[in-house]
């Protein structure tokens, strides 16, 4: 056939696809409704897969950038390590591998609108290199600039320079003032430049001084960098793994006992460090999206099953005046293509709407900044699932279609045929498909909606009510020779205590819940350990337990009597006595911690509290006393000598409080910088975010298949009444009344729906594994999630079925014998 008359055919055939799905309004809004649904939320979730796993990272050639993770004797990670340990790295490497490190670290900058808390990435002046990252404006690091006299020069952010220094391309050259010390700018980077990716807080970078790097020992737990490494074309990974653990064997034989030291090295992509994490909830959510899409697709194909058979004359007729099987496919594969385009555009709407609504909570969620706007690898990958779509779903129609007996048609006019017959079964059985995958979204819905509530009614072991708290950082300079505690921290809680409205205040280098830093500190063996061990420490003041509701176990909490000049106290929580002292008493036993061993005297327990998340179990953990914990301690600096957080209980609504306390503290110290302050419950609701999420996502998708199913259903029925309406009428002229009819097809329905639900059910025991981790308070496979999931498919496909069984039984017998 020559094109161009090919071409026209084409044409006539899409014209006439267009005629036939116009004459059937409600057939074609259903298909392109039901289809944009899968359509539209395959789309949205591409959106966010692209941004997090296949959109290259804004480094040059970011497949050759990797993270060397440390492994230690017990199989856990560590993601950063001591300098010693990365120059012996760089040693083995060679040229042709490239290694930096940074750490990321909190300061005070002085602006033009006033001292603000920075996040600052203090690095190897190799980083960016290692990225291959110019700044916008100005220069990179230079390779000495990490030697002393030399090192106090900073790049700004491109937020920064544009928000706090009003974009001025002449600062180049000028000084701005860190932590009180004066560093000049070289440069500003790129707008959209974020390292570490998953920290945007980032908005300075300093190199880090070669003498502090060498002061740093291998086994210190506060002096480690993360590293980067960049591997040369024609290295292998495995390779430079292998030299890497080599080293790293070498490193821990040396290492003193108890340290926490790697013993072999595993390289990991970028990416991979970055979206690991991630990768278990967006596999679950990809899976679900496929399922909500097979249902979709499934029920047009069971409509346009229904289209076959009720065209079966018209397509006869064709046959018989020439039309072959091929053409016949083509028109059939044309209609299914024009629905699906049609539901692409509706889905790519639908998309659009879900990505904004869900806009603030997915970037909040990821782990990547992630563009979710539409774009042109999206539309492509649309256009491609349209086409998939419409091919995957239209073809088993467009071939029974063709091979339809165009005698048997005619000769049957209106009457069933073993053909009906087995498009009947096959329609069939796509409809207990669709309730079959339906069951597993239904009960993983169940599962979140339950985790979640489990997560908001969890015994917290300390109260959430009425309770404000913010992060309060001073310049480090301003103190430097002084008490921090004595100097700022100590009169800034006294104005707060004394302010009308508050019950009580507290200080504490962490509060539970929605912190972002936590302290490990080494605890030295005693007769009551059988070798050193790692605990959470924290300073705080004395009123704490009565902030948050913290009930003791036995003893005291730190007091105003643990003064300096008093015995040093401490007091600790029940998960370190049952740990560490097998459950014994823990009152006058003494503890010896930190890199230069201090001392101090167990007085209380306190029950313990979910320090991170409200699932995660709670660690051994204990406190110090602001008043005892002095200069001269090496958790001085880590624990209170630049921050500290600040917990109020109100006496009345905390929000009142909110705007309050960012005043008190500014008259009473205009140095200190605050953060956000927030309340206590909403930590806690912040919290459970992410299961939030899983849960209302999963639950969408739920009531999505549930809404297909049983639109499927009723439809399924409904044309099933229509063709066998000549069996009805014949049924009841032999005297069936209308119960007995209405319990026909509910008897139909709901053998299609317990093949379904059993098949369904079987499923379940397998897709809830991938939900195990999100999981709290229910099991993956809960009898009542089980049995809940499965009622609520069944009791609405009944109430799907009552309305064709209801129009089956009122079938006018006389009537329906005369329709041919």
């Amino acid at each position: 056939m020559k094109p161009l008359a090919f071409l026209q055919d084409i044409l006539r055939d899409i014209r006439l696809a267009l005629r036939q799905l116009s004459k059937a309004p409600g057939f074609t809004t259903t298909a392109i409704l039901t289809l944009a649904l899968g359509i539209g939320t395959a789309t949205a979730l591409f959106v966010v897969v692209y941004g997090v796993l296949l959109r290259p990272l804004p480094f040059s050639n970011a497949s050759q950038l990797y993270q060397p993770v440390g492994i230690d004797a017990r199989e856990s990670e560590l993601v950063s390590a001591p300098y010693t340990a990365i120059e012996q790295w760089r040693a083995v490497a060679g040229k042709s591998v490239q290694i930096a490190f940074s750490a990321e670290t909190k300061n005070v900058l002085d602006t033009p609108s006033g001292a603000q808390q920075i996040g600052n990435v203090e690095s190897s002046t190799n980083l960016l290199s290692t990225l291959g990252v110019e700044p916008m404006l100005g220069r990179n690091f230079l390779p000495d600039e990490d030697q002393d006299g030399k090192s106090h020069v900073v790049l700004l952010s491109y937020a920064l320079w544009h928000e706090e220094f009003s974009a001025d391309r002449q600062i180049l050259g000028k000084s701005v003032f860190v932590d009180g010390v004066p560093y000049s700018v070289i440069g500003v980077m790129p707008p959209h430049f974020l390292f570490p990716v998953n920290e945007p807080q980032a908005e300075v970078w300093t190199p880090l001084e070669r003498s502090r790097l060498l002061t740093a020992g291998v086994t210190s737990p506060y002096d480690t960098y993360d590293p980067l490494i960049r591997i040369a074309p024609g290295i292998r990974p495995s390779t430079l793994q292998d030299q890497l653990s080599t080293v790293q064997a070498r490193i821990a034989q040396t290492a003193k006992p108890g340290a926490e030291i790697a013993t072999h090295i595993r390289l990991m992509s970028l990416r991979e460090s970055l979206v690991g994490d991630v990768r278990p909830a967006l596999t679950a959510l990809e899976i679900a999206v496929a399922l909500v899409w097979l249902i979709a697709g499934s029920n047009v194909a069971g409509l346009l099953l229904a289209r076959v058979a009720a065209r079966r004359t018209e397509i006869a007729l064709r046959r018989a005046l020439g039309a072959g099987r091929l053409r016949i496919v083509r028109q059939f594969l044309l209609e299914s293509l024009l629905l699906s385009s049609a539901s692409a555009l509706a889905g790519l709407g639908l998309a659009v709407v879900t990505l904004r609504a869900f806009r603030h909570v997915l970037q909040r969620s990821l782990p990547l900044p992630v563009n979710l706007d539409v774009n042109w690898p999206i539309l492509t990958a649309l256009v491609g699932l349209s086409l998939f779509t419409g091919l995957a779903f239209g073809v088993l129609p467009a071939a029974i279609a063709a091979h339809a007996r165009p005698g048997e048609a005619l000769k049957s006019a209106g009457h069933s045929t073993s053909s009906d017959r087995r498009q009947s079964r096959l329609r069939n059985l796509l409809l207990v498909c669709e309730v079959a995958v339906s069951i597993p979204l239904l009960v993983a819905a169940g599962l979140m909606l339950r985790t979640v509530r489990s997560l908001q009614h969890a015994p917290l072991g300390f109260r959430t009510d009425h309770i404000v708290f913010t992060n309060l950082t001073i310049p480090g300079y301003l103190y430097k020779d002084k008490d921090a505690n004595v100097a700022a921290w100590q009169p800034l809680l006294e104005r707060v205590q004394h302010f009308p409205g508050v019950q009580t205040a507290a200080l504490s280098s962490v509060l539970p819940i929605g912190h972002s830093v936590e302290w490990l500190t080494l605890v030295y063996k005693t007769p009551w350990t059988e070798a050193n061990v790692s605990a959470e420490v924290r300073a705080a003041s004395p009123d704490l337990p009565q902030v948050l509701g913290v009930r003791l176990r036995a003893g005291r909490f730190l007091t105003a009597q643990d003064a300096p000049d008093s015995m040093p106290a401490t007091v600790v929580n029940q998960s370190f006595v049952t740990r560490y002292l097998g459950g014994h008493d823990a009152l006058g036993q003494q503890i010896r911690f930190g890199r230069v061993p201090a001392t101090a005297t167990i007085v209380g327990v306190l029950e313990d509290v979910h320090q991170d998340a409200i699932a995660a179990p709670s660690r051994p953990e204990f406190y110090l006393s602001t008043a005892q914990l002095q200069r001269t301690n090496t958790l001085y600096l880590p624990l209170m000598g630049r921050s500290m957080q600040l917990a109020v209980r109100t006496r009345n609504a905390p929000t009142l409080m909110i705007p309050e306390l960012g005043r008190i503290i500014r008259q009473e110290n205009p140095h200190v910088v605050i953060g956000d302050v927030t309340t206590m419950d909403q930590s806690v609701e912040d919290s459970i975010g992410t299961q939030r999420l899983a849960a209302l996502v999963i639950g969408a998708f739920g009531g999505l298949a549930l809404l297909i199913t049983v639109v499927g259903l009723y439809g399924l029925l409904t044309y099933a009444v229509t063709r066998r309406t000549r069996e009805i009428g014949i049924r009841m002229a032999l005297g069936a009344d209308r119960g007995q009819v209405m319990r026909m097809i509910l008897r139909s329905a709901l053998v299609l729906m317990a093949f379904g639900i059993t098949i369904g059910l079987a499923s379940s025991f397998w897709t809830n594994r991938l939900l195990q981790s999100f999981l709290y308070g229910v099991t993956k496979n809960d009898p009542a999630i089980l049995f809940l999931g499965s009622a609520i498919l069944l009791l609405s496909g009944i109430l799907a079925a009552l309305i064709p069984a209801r129009r089956a039984a009122s079938t006018d017998p006389m009537q329906a014998l005369r329709t041919e």
